[in-house]
């Protein structure tokens, strides 16, 4: 249903790299298909010199059978069982070396031996990774990194961190002064104290991974970009429900401000009441031109019979959506910090998440409160006026000073009426 869409044809299908059967042979692919068989052989001379190659096929003819049964039955039928282990074992091999490289994992020799790699060709093969059909089961990586890395999975977080290593530029204030000053200090008590009353609580974005229940590197890097999440369990209320659908720029009108969260979380998404306007917060994100056909491939796989039981990735793309509907909108949230626009055009942007969003069906618990909140400040009519006035008036600095200016000026000339009607005697 997903291919169907026009737009989105080639975002399912690998630009450069086949990493399991679904893709494997195809002529296309063939260049990096024989950088494998060098990547491979550059893995076992890093695992060290009592370790070799056939002693890490042995590894992954084990759990091969386990591999096979994570296919599509009858997708791997015409492999037997030495082709589909040297296949298991050489996209492994790629994947964990690829890693190796992009983290920074291998020394300044092993870097030297390596097959050249170009910046274009790294970026196209980031983008395989992370295709549904272009997926490795977990169980064959790890048997493999038990001897590059003394089975170490923290080289899968620091690859995952990858995609969002990229922050927006911190802006100055008083808040992060006091956090800098205090992190400086080395005082626990007060970085708490800090972090609880001040920051509201949140925290760095910095957590363990665990792969336990994934089956491959899509589902890790969803579970990178939404756990722990706090969805309420129940459906919003009939008052609640968000049927204005106002973007960035209309809600900005309102009243609302928006601000990145601490952590790249798409499910920390939060708004703030405060006596006139409003804060939502929403987490930032790195926009490039792998960022498309990685949202859609966690689409399908949330849509797919044995994904996850939740849409919190469709949701999160709904909710941009509705908030972005012109590059005026892409502008408001890139100057907050909550969009880097490595594509180029605003516009272009804005397009992006109108096509990804397009026959999408979101979870209604999603952001339940956060949207029952903006609906209620949008229908009260006194702050709405209020804001919406102050948003006309008080935009800019120049504004302001005009506003001041004519006051200034109808003081001094209420006081000159004043005084020319009661002259001191």
């Amino acid at each position: 249903m997903l291919r169907e869409i026009e737009s989105n044809k080639k975002c399912y299908d690998p630009l450069v790299v086949s990493i399991g059967p679904y893709h494997h042979e195809k002529p296309e692919l063939k260049a990096v298909e024989k950088l494998k068989f060098k990547y491979a052989n550059q893995f076992r001379l890093a695992c060290g010199d009592q370790v070799s190659i056939n002693q890490l096929y042995a590894e992954v003819a084990k759990v091969a059978d386990s591999a096979r049964e994570y296919y599509e039955e009858g997708s791997t039928t015409d492999y037997d069982n030495e082709s589909f282990t040297k296949m298991m074992f050489l996209d492994a091999c790629f994947v964990l070396q690829f890693m190796c490289i992009l983290t920074k994992t291998e020394t300044k020799e092993e870097e030297d031996q390596l097959p050249t790699m170009k910046s274009y060709l790294c970026a196209f093969v980031w983008r395989d990774l992370f295709l549904l059909e272009n997926q490795i089961p977990l169980l064959v990586l790890e048997v493999l990194l038990k001897f590059r890395v003394g089975g170490n999975i923290k080289l899968i977080q620091d690859f995952l961190d990858l995609f969002t290593s990229i922050r927006p530029p911190e802006k100055t204030s008083c808040t992060n002064f006091v956090k800098k000053f205090v992190n400086k200090s080395y005082c626990d008590a007060v970085k708490k104290f800090v972090n609880e009353c001040c920051l509201g609580g949140q925290t760095n974005d910095k957590r363990e991974l665990q792969l336990d229940g994934s089956p491959h590197l899509l589902d890790l890097m969803r579970r990178h970009l939404t756990e722990p999440h706090n969805f309420e369990d129940r459906i919003m209320k009939k008052s609640d429900q968000w049927n204005s659908y106002r973007s960035v720029t209309e809600l900005e009108e309102a009243g609302i401000r928006f601000r990145a969260s601490k952590t790249h979380r798409v499910t920390d998404v939060t708004f703030k009441d405060h006596l006139v306007c409003g804060t939502m917060i929403l987490p930032p994100l790195v926009v490039d031109d792998t960022t498309k056909p990685l949202l859609l491939n966690l689409v399908a796989y949330e849509m797919s019979p044995n994904g996850p039981h939740d849409s919190l990735i469709t949701s999160y793309i709904w909710l941009m959506d509705s908030l972005i509907d012109h590059a005026n909108d892409v502008k408001e949230l890139r100057k907050k910090g909550i969009l880097v626009n490595n594509l180029g055009s605003d516009g272009h942007l804005a397009t992006i998440f109108n096509e990804i969003a397009n026959g999408l069906v979101p979870d209604p618990r999603a952001y339940a409160h956060a949207k029952g909140q903006i609906e209620k400040h949008c229908r009260n009519k006194c702050r709405f006026w209020l804001a919406e006035w102050m948003h006309i008036h008080f935009s800019s600095p120049w504004t302001v000073l005009a506003f001041l200016a004519a006051i200034f000026a109808l003081a001094l000339s209420t006081g000159q009426t004043y005084f020319s009607a009661f002259p001191r005697s």
